[in-house]
């Protein structure tokens, strides 16, 4: 048995200096909730909302000059991602524990699930933060707002909407790596009609994702390129039309685990992405706004090509999956703070693959869902959610699901006390239940049920706030894979359990100076085997801090720390690690700002996952203009 070192000593520190940072933030004082959608399908004040929810805005996205989401996640509470070495390779998200794929991605209202992928989810390595306005993530069983792959919670991602005079933007960025990135965007309001509208590139030599210490030297290069549109029109008072489309080419070389050597290792690898996602809706009140109505179809398209290299014999294969959906919400307001919100979808998947070792075959499958959530205030400071789901799945049949939240505010001691229940499920993908020799129709689908309590304290006059929450999270059924006579299938057999502390902190200490930190702790097992899941780290965490030294400018340290982590690839831990950026910014106009950072300050060596590559220090500087 291997000898386990949780920390390494800079970890220890990352550790006790989140500490201090938390310290502070316990004493007297309230401030008001900020909207959000996400948690309740209606906008509702984030201090009368139960479940776990964390905001980021795109002020956040700006101070952390981060190029991706995956990056700007990566300080979140209650996640862990983990990136396959260079810019643009697959980069999971796990959300307290639970498998990517338990996790719902929507951009602007389109579910963005892959599911041409043997296990549906969003690959956030090709997700950049051009012309996003804010991201919303809520922790926990949501399906019975969301549907199917909501174990871990749900990813909102909401792109900017036009106000105002017309306006137009510009940045330009350079740095290690032969990186560049350029985009545009044209946004404003007249009257009633809004629009933003904005294009991107991204381009990077990389680095080699098969870790360079194992001896792989060969750099793998990505583009992307996005487009984002959104278009808004009232009719009336009380009717609005709007659409949106996003767009998103991908090009990637890539290495490949060698099974025989059980590392990463150079390959000549060649991938070739293309997303394309579009959604029209209307938004109509009925009985002056006792009734609000929005009906909404959504369409997602994804194409992935693939050539291997000499690992994999050059072969080449494809894979193309579409999503359809068409749904309803409906709120009544039936007196305040009593609201029922409620809906129906339906959703028809379909994917076909070929290639040279790869099986032909296409498949659809439809789900037709319903839900209603009741949201009342039977107290001034108890706001309660209670609501359920039934599912009809075209191979499984129905599936119930449900969930309640509540929030209780402490005026007195400026405490806020919340908590949830739910259960989530996921349906079988089209690979796992008809994928040719392989698929399996008589899967079940995975069913979780989960909890969570927490305290949030305000202090100092509203300029200090803590969090701390604790989870607990089961999953029955798991689909795993089984090879009998050279035959691989898909069965249901494991359950794992999930449990952990989320904690997050904020303090404005002066006008000019601010700081923020996150920690996690999560245990995660296979309850059949008594196994540590993999890539599932015990301890992390984040701090940064904020000075503004003269008008206008601002400078931003802030600190990344992940404990180790057992690896399934070699059946070994991984070390821990900590990681040290710096970034400084300056208004050169009120219309132009330059700014900079180094990521990875130290230089330091380490793996998210077994075997594969991270960049060591380097340096960006850009422009940011706005007429």
């Amino acid at each position: 048995m291997p000898k386990v070192r949780l920390f390494s000593s800079e970890v220890k520190a990352a550790m006790a200096l989140m500490a201090l940072l938390a310290a502070p933030a316990l004493a007297d004082e309230t401030i008001q909730g900020d909207m959000v959608v996400t948690a309740n399908r209606v906008e509702t004040a984030s201090d009368k909302i139960g479940s776990a929810v964390t905001v980021i805005t795109a002020q956040d996205i700006e101070r952390q000059q981060a190029a991706t989401v995956a990056d700007v996640l990566r300080t979140v509470p209650g996640i862990s991602i983990y990136s396959f070495g260079t810019t643009g390779a697959q980069t999971d998200v796990y959300i307290r524990g639970a498998e990517s794929w338990h996790t719902k991605v929507i951009i602007d209202g389109v579910d963005m699930s892959n599911v041409s992928s043997t296990r549906p989810s969003f690959d956030f390595g090709h997700l950049t933060t051009a012309d996003i306005e804010r991201i919303e993530i809520v922790r926990g069983p949501q399906s019975l707002l969301y549907g199917s792959e909501t174990i871990g919670g749900v990813i909102n991602i909401i792109t900017r909407r036009g106000k105002g005079k017309p306006r137009v933007g510009f940045n330009a960025e350079t740095g290690s790596h032969h990186t560049y990135s350029l985009g545009s965007n044209i946004s404003g309001g007249t009257g009633a009609t809004d629009y933003a509208i904005g294009i991107s590139r991204l381009q990077t030599d990389g680095i080699s994702s098969a870790a360079e210490r194992n001896g792989n030297s060969e750099n793998d290069p990505y583009k992307a390129d996005t487009l984002n549109a959104r278009l808004r029109h009232r009719l009336t008072e009380g009717w609005s039309v709007e659409g949106s489309v996003r767009a998103m080419n991908d090009e990637l070389y890539f290495d490949r685990s060698n099974s025989a050597a059980k590392r990463a290792e150079d390959d000549d690898g060649w991938f070739r992405k293309r997303d394309r996602a579009g959604r029209i809706a209307t938004d109509f009140t009925l009985f002056g706004t006792v009734w609000e109505n929005k009906i909404a179809f959504s369409l997602q398209e994804s194409e992935r090509d693939y050539e291997n290299g000499r690992l994999a014999g050059g072969a080449k294969y494809y894979y193309n999956g579409e999503s359809q959906k068409l749904e309803y919400q409906g709120a009544l307001n039936l007196a305040p703070d009593h609201k029922l919100v409620f809906g129906a979808e339906n959703k028809v998947d379909s994917t076909d693959q070929n290639g040279t070792n790869t099986l032909m075959g296409s498949a659809d499958v439809t789900n037709n869902g319903t839900f209603a959530d009741y949201q009342f205030s039977p107290l001034d400071s108890l706001f309660l959610t209670l609501g359920g789901r039934i599912d009809d799945h075209q191979t499984f049949g129905t599936h119930t699901t449900y969930r309640a939240t509540s929030a209780y505010l402490v005026e007195a001691t400026a405490t806020r006390l919340h908590g949830s229940y739910g259960t989530g499920f996921r349906a079988p993908s089209l690979m796992e239940l008809y994928l040719p020799i392989y698929g399996t129709k008589t899967l079940m689908p995975e069913e979780s049920r989960g909890w969570d309590f927490g305290v949030e304290q305000h202090a100092l006059g509203g300029k200090a706030v803590a969090d701390v929450t604790w989870f607990d999270s089961r999953l029955k059924d798991m689909i795993n894979t089984q090879t009998i006579g050279g035959v691989t299938t898909f069965y249901n057999l494991a359950s794992t359990r999930v449990q952990g502390l989320e904690t997050s902190a904020r303090w404005q200490i002066a006008p000019d100076w601010r700081l923020s930190g996150s920690y996690t702790f999560t245990d995660s097992r296979n309850t059949v085997t008594g196994q540590i899941l993999s890539n599932r780290p015990k301890h992390q965490g984040s701090l940064a801090a904020t000075w503004l030294p003269l008008k206008g400018s601002e400078i931003t340290a802030s600190m990344r720390a992940v404990g180790s982590k057992f690896s399934s690839t070699n059946s070994r831990y991984l070390g821990g690690f900590a990681v040290f950026n710096l970034a400084a910014s300056y208004d050169v106009t009120e219309q132009a700002k330059v700014y900079g950072r180094i990521e990875n300050l130290l230089d330091k060596q380490y793996q998210e996952i077994d075997t594969y590559g991270t960049y060591g220090r380097s340096a960006f500087v850009g422009i940011r203009t706005t007429f």
